[in-house]
């Protein structure tokens, strides 16, 4: 991006240096410049990133947007008055004028493995960039369109906890295609109702001009309701009222497979990962492929190659044991899944489930559906840790025999051997601040 692109992006003075020169690289942190590239100083709530602008320096930068006064003449330095706004308004500049079409996935459970899927399928025919890691909220998301190069599509993830938010993220992004995986109870405890969830979820059109796509699970009883003239809405799933639909599903230890309908055209899709939600994703990294005029032997080769993102339901094998890792968060929706995942699974199964958290009035009903779907799914041993989570227990014990609760992980971790045999499959879930990462070290 030019600097003189900059000044007209974000109304602001250049105080040194010159509009002529070329920015390859933002950041907002000051320990990660390089050469070539801007540093954007924000005020957070335990500190003012003005403070590092020395340290940016120091590391490689060559650029700086700041709200305070400052003196560098030998570098590039434009005032502005809020560096946050200045951070969207330079991306909403680029996203602007730049040739590229933007894919949006949001949803309450799902979006990043959605999201790589639908990256794998792309790339097979464009040159594409994708969100890394949790850049999906209001700084992540400018800050991944501002790595444009000269890509042909970008994937972007896009997460919100309140209404309004994913609005404020679609008028940055403006998606020409956007993908709503579900509708769950993430976040339920702040947005009240799913009713609430499906509002917040669908501003994601916002940024969408008419005759756009949007593409949903139709299979989700909340995706089901919507209604939207203006937009072209591709619905995805295994019932009727999908255009991409899919039958003959096969789940497998470590890969499912189904056919795929669309038109007059039926195909195998193999997916690489195990799980029906992971048929969800891949009917939806389908649907963009169509959308984005990607043949269906590149949309199939895409799903094949694709790989979840570190993280993100990890399977272990450590110390004769299987160990599936859900360690990283916790809904109503992707507990299910994962227990979907380990009742798969032949051998021994332990579930070693924690609380669910940011679920408000609704957590005792929430945790005790889990521990409900728990005790039909022909799970050997349930161990339940938590304040929240002993509803869960109380729940499963009434049809379970081997259900166990603790307060703590420390007490888990005093029992471990007592619960595990050699070759059981072991998943470990819960919000990602119960810290169950020190029971999978353990394990």
């Amino acid at each position: 991006m030019k600097v003189y692109e900059i000044l007209e992006a974000t109304k602001g003075i250049l105080v040194s240096g010159n509009k002529e020169d070329e920015i390859f690289f933002f950041s907002q942190d000051s320990r990660q410049m390089k050469n070539g590239g801007m540093y954007i100083p924000l005020k957070g709530e335990r500190f003012d990133g003005h403070d590092f602008i020395e340290s940016a320096f120091q590391t490689g930068a060559t650029a700086i947007i700041t709200a305070k006064d400052v003196s560098y003449p030998d570098k590039i330095v434009i005032k502005v008055e809020d560096t946050y706004q200045a951070l969207k308004d330079m991306a909403i500049y680029l996203r602007s004028h730049r040739p590229v079409k933007v894919v949006g996935v949001t949803g309450s459970v799902g979006k990043t493995s959605t999201r790589d899927m639908v990256y794998s399928v792309v790339k097979q025919k464009y040159k594409t960039l994708k969100t890394e890691g949790n850049y999906n909220n209001e700084i992540g998301l400018p800050l991944t369109i501002l790595r444009y190069q000269d890509e042909e599509v970008m994937v972007l993830e896009m997460g919100m906890n309140h209404l309004n938010e994913m609005s404020r993220l679609s008028m940055i992004a403006h998606p020409d295609v956007s993908c709503i995986t579900n509708v769950g109870t993430a976040h339920i405890g702040e947005l009240g109702s799913r009713e609430n969830i499906l509002k917040a979820k669908l501003e994601i059109t916002d940024g969408m001009k008419d005759q756009s796509t949007l593409i949903i699970n139709n299979d989700n009883d909340m995706l089901q309701t919507v209604d939207l003239p203006r937009l072209n809405v591709v619905r995805v799933g295994k019932n009727e009222g999908a255009s991409i639909q899919a039958s003959d599903i096969e789940l497998f230890e470590d890969h499912s497979t189904f056919i795929v309908h669309y038109h007059d055209q039926s195909e195998k899709i193999w997916v690489p990962v195990q799980g029906e939600h992971n048929v969800f994703n891949a009917l939806i990294a389908i649907a963009v492929g169509i959308e984005l005029n990607i043949s269906l032997e590149d949309i199939k080769k895409g799903i094949q190659e694709f790989k979840l993102t570190k993280n993100r339901m990890d399977i272990l094998e450590k110390n004769h044991k299987t160990i599936i890792d859900g360690t990283y968060n916790a809904s109503v929706d992707s507990m299910k899944s994962s227990i979907d995942v380990l009742a798969n699974y032949k051998k021994r199964k332990v579930a070693i489930l924690a609380d669910m958290l940011e679920l408000g009035s609704y957590s005792q009903q929430l945790h005790e559906e889990v521990g409900n779907y728990v005790a039909t799914k022909e799970i050997d041993v349930l161990i339940c840790i938590g304040k929240e989570a002993k509803y869960m227990y109380q729940k499963a014990k009434e049809k379970m025999k081997n259900v166990y609760y603790f307060t703590s992980n420390q007490e888990v971790i005093e029992q471990l051997d007592q619960f595990l045999k050699n070759d059981d499959v072991v998943l470990v879930k819960g919000s990602h601040s119960m810290n169950l990462k020190e029971i999978v070290e353990k394990i």
